[in-house]
């Protein structure tokens, strides 16, 4: 999810990426079949860093499922050893409408982050909104807030710092439109499209801030030998997120 910031492309994947040093093909998946791990390389051309071990490999794939081509650009950490490291790639072209999420989130996040994004992709927004305060409510339990309506919970965050009060004003932001989705006074009512697209993408946001960068941050540490951070998470409680009438 979250991206990194970088002054030139030998910083790529250096500290921050997937565990190994051999491309994670079981990851990659058809940007035309969407099927994932079949792969036959046809061409790979290399670039070594100049009084420097990193290598930057500039591979040519066929889908064995489909027969079309992607185009990977990867590489190792410049300090990785006998395959203990980091990798980092990006393909060309993507799939498109991947809404697989991280495999770190917990479940029932995961389920309605994914069911927002669908359905703003078919132009449904009254029900992204609706997913995604769904989603909030699960992240926001799932950090430990304490129960009660959504605004309380996450009114709750703030206060233990968990949250950033900047992105809990926008957490609120979600839970108005969404109530107004939910329970509409004007029965002609619809959520206008901006908003929802707008509420989706701060989802993501905060899914970046949540979970995303402590990953990264630990996946840094253990590359440094560090032992990791202890989380302020809870395991996934699988409960029903659907926004209860008058919250």
């Amino acid at each position: 999810m979250i991206g990194m910031a970088l002054d030139s492309w030998w910083q790529f994947g250096e500290g921050m990426g997937q565990f190994g040093t051999e491309l994670a093909l079981y990851q990659i998946q058809c940007a035309f079949c969407t099927e994932r791990g079949n792969w036959e390389i046809v061409n790979r051309e290399t670039k070594k860093k100049p009084n420097g071990r990193k290598v930057l490999y500039f591979d040519t794939y066929k889908c064995g499922g489909c027969a079309n081509f992607i185009m990977v650009f990867w590489t190792p950490s410049e300090d990785s050893v006998g395959g203990h490291g980091l990798h980092a790639y990006r393909t060309i072209p993507f799939a498109l409408g991947d809404y697989e999420g991280a495999d770190y989130w917990p479940n029932n996040v995961t389920r309605n982050w994914k069911q927002a994004h669908k359905a703003l992709a078919r132009d449904d927004y009254d029900a992204a909104v609706l997913m995604a305060r769904s989603a909030v409510q699960a992240i926001v339990r799932n950090k430990k807030a304490k129960k009660g309506k959504l605004k309380a919970e996450i009114d709750d965050l703030v206060e233990r710092g968990v949250l950033p009060l900047v992105m809990s004003k926008l957490a609120h932001e979600v839970r108005e439109l969404a109530n107004d989705s939910a329970h509409p006074e004007d029965e002609d009512y619809s959520a206008d499209p901006q908003d929802a697209k707008d509420i989706v993408e701060f989802l993501d946001t905060m899914l970046e801030y949540v979970y995303d960068l402590p990953h990264k941050i630990n996946q840094r540490r253990e590359s440094l030998g560090k032992p990791p951070l202890v989380l302020d998470s809870a395991e996934d409680s699988g409960e029903d997120t659907t926004p209860p009438k008058g919250e």
